[in-house]
């Protein structure tokens, strides 16, 4: 436990950096000639370098999948529902807004109510009832390497009910005449659904709509249209309190043993077949036989800095795609959809997982006020969002803006006030400006658009959802942030 906290406070450490700084199967194999069989070079014929260099690769390509796993592994180790755990293909329903007290994720959303499938795929397809809504409620649908293969949205469901098909990559059945299909490269998938709420008393609303939600393998749907009632198992094993923290404890040998047991069933996609030839030199890849021993005695010490570093081994290779806007840091394509950009994929994962792509949403994040200096509460800023640079969204779309402890959690204030959004009461000044204030003070000036800040730093997050496209391409100017004292 100790060696789980140290890391995952330099892992903590590094991400403020980053914001401050910025901010299947193997198909083919070694170089052949069209006379002769692919040769492989065995790690016994690789240079330390090599090996590192391997190892680093390794390690980044199989993060997401492994990341994915723990949380599919934590999250179904029940026996039946209870609280947010449910066995796979149930449904899992947050009943309540995140508070100050919600410590199971970092940076928790204040402005939804989560609904959430861990689904397997592997013997049978599954089918999602959802109902037809007339506020955002849309579902990301993520397979077992954390890109989004499909995002649906409730306000799109033409009559009472939508009725979608989930298939593995095994699947040879027939999916019914008015399901929309959703076909997954990977036996694993994690479907977030988020259903917005306008505060404590528009509860009751939101849990209508989640208990209109149903899930059905689809051999039972087709023969008797019972809903998925089936139990889970409970190993003590798997009681980790974060998946992060299961992942960064795991030996060399256990991560890949597990790792390539995962891509048999969860196959790596054709674009990473050379990004795979290169791994298997070092026997990591579908059913292969990792054997740390070929590291030599340095093997710990390297995977110790290996899992420590992440961070800074991804952030470099991930620069272009977080551009700085004033006092915020924008991550833009390919975020959730990435293609073979390994590292941006890798770092999203520790940092952020299961993001939307812009699309959806975007969420960009300021530590610093305009002048580049650290956000504190000791200090009183002000952030101005004028009529003419509003963030506007899509139909059904919102925005808040949220503020987090340095710890990256809610800070616990009086007014149980986390964030301002667009569904609240402030007040505009007489220019149209909407002009919210942050410090750790009470603002009796300014009551109704006063956001409460820690005596310390913090950074806050801008979530706009079904965001127009000027500013999902971050096309406009974000809000000034600035310090009044």
């Amino acid at each position: 436990m100790k060696r789980t906290m140290q890391i995952r406070k330099e892992l903590s450490r590094a991400t403020a950096t980053l914001v401050l700084m910025l901010l299947v199967t193997i198909v083919g194999t070694g170089c052949t000639d069209s006379n002769d069989e692919p040769v492989t070079p065995q790690p016994s014929e690789l240079t330390d370098a090599e090996k590192a260099e391997l190892l680093e690769r390794a390690y980044v390509y199989t993060l997401p999948l492994m990341l994915m796993d723990a949380t599919y592994i934590k999250m179904t180790n029940v026996v039946e529902p209870s609280g947010q755990q449910a066995p796979a293909n149930r449904l899992i329903h947050a009943r309540q807004l995140a508070n100050a007290s919600t410590k199971e994720v970092v940076t928790p959303n204040v402005d939804t109510n989560y609904t959430q499938v861990m689904m397997d795929l592997s013997s049978d397809a599954l089918v999602l009832r959802l109902p037809h809504t007339d506020r955002f409620c849309l579902a990301q649908i993520l397979d077992a390497w954390s890109n989004c293969i499909a995002a649906p949205v409730a306000t799109d469901i033409e009559g009472e009910y939508g009725y979608y098909c989930f298939t593995g990559p095994n699947f040879t059945g027939t999916v019914p005449d008015g399901m929309m299909h959703i076909a997954s490269p990977t036996d694993h998938v994690w479907m977030l659904l988020r259903t917005v709420c306008m505060g404590p008393n528009d509860l009751p609303n939101v849990h209508a709509i989640q208990d209109k939600m149903r899930t059905y393998m689809l051999s039972d749907f087709l023969s008797s249209g019972t809903e998925y009632t089936g139990k889970g198992t409970y190993n003590p094993q798997y009681d980790f309190t974060a998946p992060v923290d299961y992942i960064m404890t795991m030996p060399m040998a256990d991560y890949f043993a597990r790792a390539n047991e995962l891509m048999l069933t969860n196959p790596p996609a054709e674009a990473d077949a050379e990004w795979l030839a290169d791994l298997k030199r070092i026997n990591v890849g579908p059913g292969l036989t990792f054997d740390a021993s070929v590291f030599g005695s340095q093997a710990q010490q390297m995977w110790t800095d290996l899992v420590r570093n992440i961070i800074a081994i991804t952030t470099p290779h991930s620069q272009k795609f977080i551009k700085p806007n004033g006092s915020w840091q924008f991550y833009g394509e390919p975020i959730a959809e990435f293609g073979t950009e390994f590292y941006y994929r890798a770092l999203i994962a520790v940092a952020a997982l299961a993001a939307n792509p812009v699309s959806v949403a975007v969420y960009p994040r300021a530590n610093v006020d305009s002048i580049g200096q650290h956000l504190n509460g000791n200090h009183r800023y002000r952030l101005r969002i004028s009529p003419d640079n509003w963030p506007d969204t899509k139909a059904y779309g919102f925005w808040s803006i949220t503020l987090y402890g340095e710890d990256n959690f809610l800070y616990d204030n009086s007014l149980n006030r986390y964030n301002i959004t667009d569904r609240d009461n402030w007040q505009l000044d007489k220019d149209g400006n909407l002009d919210i204030y942050i410090s750790h003070e009470p603002d009796t000036e300014h009551p109704d658009n006063w956001l409460p800040a820690p005596a310390d730093d913090f950074h806050l997050i801008f979530r706009i959802y079904n965001p127009v496209d000027r500013i999902a391409k971050n096309e406009w100017n974000m809000p000034v942030i600035k310090r009044l004292n």
